[in-house]
């Protein structure tokens, strides 16, 4: 009887000592030497029937991988379904080593599901935002419309003002930081001799340190946009920029708060020399009947338009409940289950929401590639959410499994409509991919962890909050696009000037 020891470890790893008789190894060794002598020729011997004694001497090394790799599967999963663990991911061998006695002595770590008491996952108190849309919402979003529309016109009569978007050659130099003034408020603050010295030896090493780090190197960049007062665009630009006109030098100076980023303007100031190229004016068109038909021919008055933007509004608002209430049931999942989970999965999904992050600055115009940045410690700071998102999921595996739900053939065929309609794909071949790719029963768990989210929050305490507009919401809330806000705000790039809060405005508006 094969022997067996458990032996707990951190983050749902669980180390298993096996030990395979030797009896068990001499009969698989004497199976597959009966096998290889029937295959190889061995001089001395007619073909396939050198003796066993010759094989095993001959083939010693041969022999002992195949009888290992057949034992050792059937003898790990003996030990997992004795042992009752529930087993993800796969396993590593840390030590295997065959005995005197020719047992099999092999030290195995697998990852498990994490263990965790399911508390109460019903009546749960969540709030549904329900969005209402109001004129003012329409009227905004059909100036946003207005503004695609726009025609920039050159000002040549009279200076840049408010509105206007002023085009520039822009150089600038960051000012000495002021070592010297920090090294005399250290002296004054030390009232006798040798504290003094002690104060002089530290500013010294200071200001030896701060000598020694090269100052940033001066920002040149052309063609850059600035919005005169436009939001979030620094006072100074605006100060510094209004009144001028085709042709104008203008100077000015930018101290940057300490808490800016990206970093290296943080608490800098920086002497800017912009020439301007241009200065231009928005005209918009005039929102008539007209302008409803140059958008899409179906429009015949501007009612007609306004009626669409309101659904389409109503639609967008709909679909943000669902997705909120949603997440705040995940949420609340979480914040009541505390505890560890695999590592590999956790890894996994950091780089997920890595590669999701990437794909939203690519998608918003911003190449990653371009950007001097520490992306080991950016995916690094991706493990809070991850390890959230990790233990939700498996929070929601024990509620399916507790309500028994399984996935039907058509919950799944209706996944995969929607996932091949994403991907411009026939469900077909979406689902012939997939099953290639060994993915489809990934969709399917995804399908029953849905199902058991719809079954917490169709339980739950529901209360139901009215929101006045989506773009109020917007501005309370700080979206949208949390994860490319993230990276806007990190996003360095050192020869660019930062014209406004984040750097993304350094672009242009």
């Amino acid at each position: 009887m094969m022997n067996i020891t458990v032996t707990d470890q951190e983050n749902c790893k669980k180390q298993l000592h096996l030990e395979i008789p030797g009896e068990v190894v001499r009969a698989e060794t004497d199976k597959v030497a009966g096998k290889l002598a029937r295959q190889v020729n061995v001089p001395g011997f007619r073909p396939g029937h050198a003796p066993k004694s010759v094989i095993k001497t001959r083939f010693r090394k041969e022999l002992r991988d195949e009888v290992v790799s057949h034992l050792l599967p059937e003898s790990l999963q003996k030990a997992i379904t004795d042992k009752d663990l529930k087993v993800i991911g796969e396993p590593a061998v840390d030590e295997l080593k065959f005995g005197d006695d020719e047992s099999i002595n092999v030290t195995i770590t697998v990852s498990v599901k994490p263990e965790f008491e399911l508390t109460d996952y019903k009546a749960l108190p969540l709030t549904k935002r329900v969005y209402k849309i109001r004129d003012e919402d329409v009227d905004e979003e059909l100036e946003r419309l207005r503004e695609t529309q726009a025609e920039l016109v050159p000002v040549e009569d009279r200076g840049a003002q408010a509105g206007d978007i002023v085009t520039v050659s822009l150089t600038g130099r960051f000012e000495a930081q002021a070592t010297e003034e920090k090294q005399a408020e250290g002296e004054a603050a030390q009232s006798s001799e040798e504290a003094k010295a002690e104060t002089d030896e530290a500013a010294s090493a200071e200001t030896s340190q701060a000598a020694a780090q090269p100052e940033p190197e001066a920002i040149k960049q052309e063609d850059v946009e600035v919005t005169i007062g436009g939001d979030n665009v620094l006072k100074e630009f605006t100060e510094g920029l209004t009144g001028a006109q085709v042709g104008d030098e203008r100077t000015f100076t930018v101290e940057y708060p300490a808490e800016y980023k990206p970093e290296r303007f943080a608490g800098r100031k920086i002497n800017y020399t912009a020439s301007v190229t241009a200065v231009r004016l928005k005209e918009l068109p005039e929102a008539n009947d007209d302008f409803a038909q140059s958008i899409d021919e179906e429009f015949k008055t501007i009612d007609d338009l306004r009626a669409d933007i309101r659904k389409q509004m109503e639609h967008q608002g709909e679909h943000r409940t669902e997705e909120e209430l949603r997440t705040a049931a995940l949420e609340a999942l979480v914040e009541r289950h505390r505890f560890a989970v695999p590592d590999f999965i956790l890894d996994r999904q950091m780089t997920s929401r890595f590669n999701t992050l990437l794909d939203q600055l690519f998608s918003s115009g911003i190449d990653p590639r371009e950007m001097k940045l520490d992306w080991a410690e950016i995916r690094a700071g991706q493990r809070e959410r991850a390890e959230r998102d990790v233990r939700g999921m498996f929070i929601l595996d024990r509620i399916a499994e507790q309500e028994n739900i399984e996935v039907s053939d058509e919950d799944l065929n209706n996944e995969l409509e929607e996932y091949a309609l994403s991907r411009g794909e026939t469900v077909a071949a979406a689902k012939a991919r997939l099953t290639k790719e060994e993915a489809l029963d990934s969709i399917k768990e995804q399908v029953r962890h849905q199902q058991a989210l719809d079954l917490v929050i169709a339980s739950a305490d529901l209360k139901t909050e009215e929101v006045e507009g989506l773009r109020a919401a917007d501005a309370e809330t700080g979206e949208p696009q949390e994860a490319v806000a993230d990276a806007e705000a990190v996003s360095e790039q050192p020869a660019e000037a930062a014209v406004s809060e984040n750097q993304a405005e350094a672009k242009g508006e």
